[in-house]
């Protein structure tokens, strides 16, 4: 415990980092075949042509997305 553990915990919190900010970014693109959440709000509204509420979903996929990029960052830096 106190000889691995400290080897292997930034590779570990990378990993964990890493596969966290994609599925962030996946779940928006299964969402829009059809598996339910933003990426189905933001088809639904695509073909309603609600063009003010997809630019909205648009902005707050993009600063969910900056949000998750510079927290992982931050993290990245700690752990190493």
């Amino acid at each position: 415990m106190h000889g691995i553990l400290p080897q292997v915990l930034p590779q570990m919190a990378d990993v964990s980092i890493y596969r966290w900010e994609y599925n962030f970014r996946a779940s928006t693109v299964i969402g829009m075949v059809g598996a339910g959440g933003i990426g189905f709000e933001l088809m639904g509204l695509l073909r309603l042509m609600q063009y003010q509420d997809v630019f909205a979903i648009l902005l707050v996929i993009l600063v969910m997305v900056t949000i998750v990029d510079n927290l992982s960052g931050y993290l990245r830096k700690r752990f190493k």
